[in-house]
């Protein structure tokens, strides 16, 4: 392996670190609902459920990870379809013991309210997502 290809790899990698580090830094100096509002607009963007990985909590990830390589287009494409929702407003922030659950309030796919519940925990200095559930408001 040549030098220069070597110090190429290397600089990818202090890249990688460099931006690993500022996701970590950047999170731990956001609220919770700061947070949740920027994996929203991730969740959004994401073409697959990996790069939804760094803001799943360990128990996330564990069941990802759980899932068929070959099996997780088909079960992101479910989630994306059931979470297609616009004007996503948090509500209320309730602090609880090892995070935050968030209220929230959004138009569903067929225009409808809907109410959901996000639960927020804090894993080695950042936040990452627990659950959430989304229902129709009667």
């Amino acid at each position: 392996m040549s030098v220069k290809r070597v110090g190429g790899q290397l600089a990818a990698i202090v890249v990688l670190i460099a931006v690993g580090v500022s996701l970590v830094t950047a999170q731990a100096n956001q609220t919770a609902s700061e947070f949740y509002t920027a994996y929203r607009a991730a969740f959004d963007k994401a073409k697959k459920i990996e790069e939804l990985i760094p803001y799943m909590s360990k128990s996330m990830k564990a069941d990802i990870e759980k899932t068929p390589t070959s099996e997780r287009p088909t079960m992101f494409e479910m989630i994306k379809e059931m979470s297609k929702m616009s004007d996503v407003k948090i509500v209320k922030e309730t602090k609880t013991a090892d995070g935050v659950t968030l209220s929230v309030e959004a138009v569903g796919p067929e225009r409808g309210k809907m109410t959901g519940q996000v639960r927020i925990v804090k894993e080695d200095g950042a936040w990452k997502m627990a659950k959430e559930s989304w229902s129709s408001k009667g």
